[in-house]
């Protein structure tokens, strides 16, 4: 008789897999690395095989791996719905929670959301650029506000807004007295790689670790414009560049968990962003800097540089944005 799916420890499995690392995926999921070693060699007997082939330097799926993979994400996105279902039945409670990528301003939006719906908890979870979709499909937040170009098939998204596209680079670097430059001006240089370390082996733990090292490097950085309006740092600078495709800031939510509250909550972060300001095109160069930004190479080959957005609805292409090369 085949034994029931561990959902902890199907969890763990999703964090090998999404991380391609023991030692990174037990950080993440904030274990010893034994522990999860063991968890995860349970699991395998339990269905059968190995779920992964191990070699000196790198993970690989094996085919019973890739499946799990496939169809374990909307499982774990299943049993987060039930429990929020039976909980708000139970309850007579309902709840949303968001993510957002720390770069993204989304106080308004959820202001104006509780004003509207008083009788939903709202919780915010701000989330890494390396989470955000993985957040989204394994129910952790059921809808969340990012930067990113290219989101993968089985999410839905909506565009909110469209940032100028900058480049962040150092402040001596030879482009950085430019008011604006053009990606051929940046052709020449290497895109800057916010890998897990930074020179020496020193680990990169925040926005400002990646400022220090562009400020120190001849590399340079694509991110949306809301990025140097949220970071700062005395030695990088943003400079507009006058023909990158803008990035598009998306509400994106599981496609399968299409949901009057997420709806909803889409519509009032359309009203928020129309609502904001003198937010869409900066004047000029603009010191400060950010780091690890999804969608940092450029949008989604949207027309111009300023604020025109598109209230569509709709799944997105496959592929993600990646930041460097």
């Amino acid at each position: 008789m085949a034994s029931d799916v561990d959902l902890r420890k199907l969890r763990y499995f999703l964090a090998v897999a999404d991380e391609g690392n023991f030692t990174r995926a037990a950080a993440s999921l904030h274990i010893a690395q034994p522990v999860l070693s063991r968890q995860i060699q349970s699991l395998e007997r339990e269905l059968g095989g190995p779920l992964f082939v191990r070699h000196p330097r790198r993970l690989e799926l094996t085919p019973a791996g890739r499946r799990l993979l496939k169809d374990g994400r909307r499982l774990l996105a299943s049993a987060a719905r039930l429990a929020d279902d039976v909980r708000g039945l139970a309850t007579g409670l309902r709840s949303l929670t968001v993510g957002h990528h720390r770069a993204v301003p989304i106080r308004r939006t959820v202001l104006a959301f509780r004003r509207a719906h008083p009788g939903v908890e709202v919780t915010v979870v701000p989330l890494d650029h390396d989470s955000e979709i993985r957040a989204v499909l394994t129910g952790a937040v059921d809808v969340a506000v990012v930067c990113l170009s290219s989101p993968p098939e089985g999410v839905a998204t909506a565009v909110l807004r469209r940032e100028p596209t900058m480049v962040a680079l150092s402040t001596a670097h030879e482009l950085a007295r430019r008011p604006v430059v053009t990606l051929a001006d940046l052709a020449p240089f290497e895109r800057a790689r916010f890998d897990d370390t930074g020179p020496g082996g020193r680990p990169l733990r925040d926005a400002d670790d990646r400022l220090d090292l562009l400020a120190d490097s001849s590399a340079v950085h694509l991110a949306p414009a809301l990025v140097a309006r949220r970071y700062h740092h005395p030695d990088v600078r943003f400079i507009p560049v006058s023909d990158a495709p803008p990035t598009p800031v998306l509400a994106v939510w599981d496609g399968a968990r299409d949901t009057r509250l997420i709806a909803d909550f889409t519509s009032v972060a359309l009203e928020a962003y129309d609502a904001m300001d003198g937010n869409t095109r900066p004047a000029g160069p603009v010191r400060g800097a950010g780091g690890g930004v999804p969608g940092g190479e450029g949008g989604d080959g949207g027309r111009g540089v300023g604020g025109r957005r598109d209230r569509g609805r709709g799944r997105a292409s496959a592929g993600r944005a990646s930041v460097g090369r």
